[in-house]
């Protein structure tokens, strides 16, 4: 994640989140054993989202509109 790039494009408040621990989408602490595989854990440096996050983000179930 490049952070100063992020801050730039109105995303401080979730690189803050991140630099604590956190998901920044819910908020909770991250825990590294949690992470399914290589590519969550790959995710995780990207976007520092938990595994519960990239499960919902990545999810391929349509919504029902």
């Amino acid at each position: 994640m490049n952070k100063d790039i992020m801050r730039q494009a109105g995303f401080g408040k979730e690189v803050e989140s991140v630099e604590r621990g956190l998901c920044p989408i819910c908020e909770n602490a991250i825990d590294p054993n949690a992470f399914n595989d290589a590519l969550s854990r790959k995710e995780f440096a990207i976007s520092g989202l938990c595994q519960n996050c990239q499960d919902e983000v990545f999810s391929e179930e349509e919504e029902e509109v």
